[in-house]
């Protein structure tokens, strides 16, 4: 029994998957339905004219050499029609006109059809674009955060462009198709024998022309796979810049970068010699097809006027040949960034955050965690488990715990980036998956210890809270979170741009910006994860009493290990391996013998000591 071999299978249910994969980009791209017949339409109108005007200009000839008779010779139907057009026309110099007429005709109609496909590209470019950023805003975070960065950008900024590239050379290809067709029924009109020659010599030049496909599409995955590692080593040297130079590493990154740039370029430099034998290829294989057939016209009993006519349909024909191979190598190529796209796009294997069903106004009475288990992607023990506390609305509750105990996770539950494995948050009895999303978030705000600004200037991340609040209000809040020190200090005030991620600012200042935003929002729950961990004292003494003020009788959730802010919690909530073990006032926990509250402080008091300096303390 015969079996076929592994690369050939491997090859097979690659071209299969090319094959569905630009299926999706059909039906991707035809949202609207009337580009594509339009521009295929269009494209046959112009093969059409160019066509008829080739073989009015082998008739104008022997016209003008006035032996429009050897014309007419050519017999069939082309014959009868040259013989007709002179009947009609009776001179050179009107076969003339409708020959330029034609021209100008093909001309407007090439004109049209790139206007239009332009459009068509642009169209598509955008509707690829905002399917992937809403699917960046909308997926699980948890989804977003197990890709690196670099891969996101690169196909949300390069790799979707290849999408549309793809629609339109399938457009091209298709067109491509119709057009050798209307060439090959003009050339079996005017002579079969000579048409027989022209198909095999041209089926046996595309069978040479496919040994390129597999070194095109091996080129293409090595060409996406440097171009992802290219982009790593950018967002690198970007978003590290600091530590980069505070280290002196500018050499060991620049080398690293070298290197892979390098390699980028050979597989460029090596595609591209594989694109360029395509069009020699073709002009050589086709030469000597043209020769093949003007050395055999007379043995098989073709006029020169037939062999005429032929060698310069043959002549039209080869560009058109040659761009349907190029596209073809083309789409070969943008396999992996085309697979990249659609898989990013795809639903079915992502999970999305529920955007509720019901009203929330206003925080009335209690959030309950009620045996909420979550354990992260790719996490082999649970983040939390069956965590059962309460925060009391219009009271102030602080959260300790050591690191990995399950603090954060609590934060990123609240603020709906997450939702539970097992168990349920209840927001004053309802569950809090069921609110709308966008009504309980306009009533929370965080603040913390790494703050997430974005490259812009300081207004612009404070109003990240609210972008329709008043300049007063930005300056009020900016005042409470004592900003306007970092304001008067630049002469562009709050337009001071301040970096990606505020890299132009020191992480104090960092903090400070990140209070002012939470203040601005004016919540009902106010988060504070160590959100003056890098404060001077005196800053910080000043930024609690104005929160004071400003939340007297709002609910605050404390992230926090000193004891100065414990003290100030009304309910104390201890952590330990995702678990709650010991809760109660402040004043509870400290008045006990032995309690978890107490290690974490004395431990976190030990921490805080001077450093020792050659032994001595």
């Amino acid at each position: 029994m015969k079996t076929e071999a592994p690369s050939s299978r491997g090859s097979r249910r690659s071209r299969h998957a090319l094959l569905a994969d630009l299926r999706r980009v059909i039906s991707l791209a035809t949202e609207r339905r009337w580009p594509a017949p339009v521009l295929i339409m269009l494209g046959l109108a112009v093969s059409f004219t160019e066509t008829i005007g080739i073989t009015l200009v082998v008739l104008f000839i022997y016209s003008a050499m006035g032996r429009a008779g050897d014309a007419i010779a050519v017999g069939g139907v082309v014959g009868r029609l040259y013989e007709m057009l002179l009947a009609h026309i009776g001179s050179a110099g009107l076969l003339s006109l409708i020959i330029l007429a034609l021209i100008a005709a093909k001309g407007l109609l090439s004109y049209l059809y790139r206007v239009i496909g332009a459009s068509v590209q642009a169209r598509v470019n955008e509707t690829v674009h905002n399917n992937l950023h809403r699917q960046y805003l909308y997926t699980s975070y948890d989804f977003i955060r197990s890709h690196e960065q670099a891969h996101l950008l690169d196909i949300l900024a390069k790799e979707s462009w290849a999408v549309a590239d793809a629609y339109v050379r399938l457009t091209r290809i298709f067109i491509n198709l119709c057009s050798i067709i209307i060439f090959v029924a003009f050339l079996l009109i005017l002579s079969w024998r000579v048409t027989l020659i022209a198909l095999v010599g041209s089926v046996l030049l595309s069978a040479g022309l496919r040994f390129l496909y597999a070194p095109v599409r091996r080129l293409g995955k090595e060409t996406h796979d440097v171009n992802q590692r290219l982009a790593d080593r950018i967002l690198v040297t970007l978003q590290g810049m600091r530590t980069i130079r505070a280290f002196g590493q500018e050499a060991r990154q620049h080398t690293a970068f070298r290197g892979v740039a390098a390699e980028a370029r050979r597989n460029a430099f090596r595609l591209e010699l594989l694109y360029g034998l395509v069009n020699p290829a073709t002009e050589i294989g086709y030469l000597a097809l043209l020769c093949l057939i003007v050395g055999l016209a007379q043995p098989m009993g073709a006029s020169f006027a037939t062999t005429l006519a032929a060698v310069a349909l043959l002549y039209r024909l080869q560009p058109h040949v040659r761009e349907f191979e190029s596209n073809l190598l083309y789409i070969a190529q943008l396999e992996l960034p085309i697979r990249s796209v659609l898989n990013m796009l795809e639903t079915a294997d992502k999970r999305y955050v529920s955007p509720g069903q019901y009203p929330f106004e206003q925080f009335r009475e209690s959030i309950v965690f009620d045996d909420v288990s979550f354990t992260y992607m790719g996490g082999s023990l649970p983040a939390l488990d069956r965590a059962r506390f309460t925060i009391r609305t219009g009271s102030t509750t602080a959260i300790v715990g050591a690191s990995g105990a399950g603090k954060t996770t609590i934060v990123n539950l609240l603020l709906r980036l997450y939702e539970p494995d097992a168990g349920s948050i209840l927001v004053d009895g309802d569950v809090l998956q069921d609110l709308l999303r966008t009504d309980w978030l306009s009533r929370v705000a965080i603040a913390g210890q790494d703050v997430d600004l974005i490259d812009g200037t300081i207004a612009d991340n404070i109003r990240m809270a609210r972008p329709e609040a008043s300049e007063a209000e930005v300056t009020s809040a900016a005042e409470a979170a004592g900003v306007m020190e970092i304001v008067a200090r630049s002469s562009s005030g709050f337009e001071t741009w301040i970096g990606q991620q505020g890299l132009n600012l020191s992480g104090g200042q960092r903090q400070r910006i990140g209070l002012a935003r939470a203040i601005l929002r004016d919540p009902d729950l106010l988060i504070l994860d160590e959100a003056t961990s890098a404060l001077d004292h005196e800053i910080e003494q000043s930024i609690r009493a104005n929160l004071a003020t400003r939340f007297a009788g709002r609910t605050i959730l404390i992230i926090t290990h000193r004891l100065e802010t414990l003290r100030a919690a009304d309910h104390v909530i201890c952590l330990h391996e995702g678990r709650v073990i010991e809760e109660g006032s402040p004043t509870e926990l400290l008045s006990k013998r032995e309690s978890t509250f107490q290690r974490l402080l004395a431990r976190q008091q030990r921490s805080d000591r001077p450093p020792v300096v050659f032994g001595v303390a």
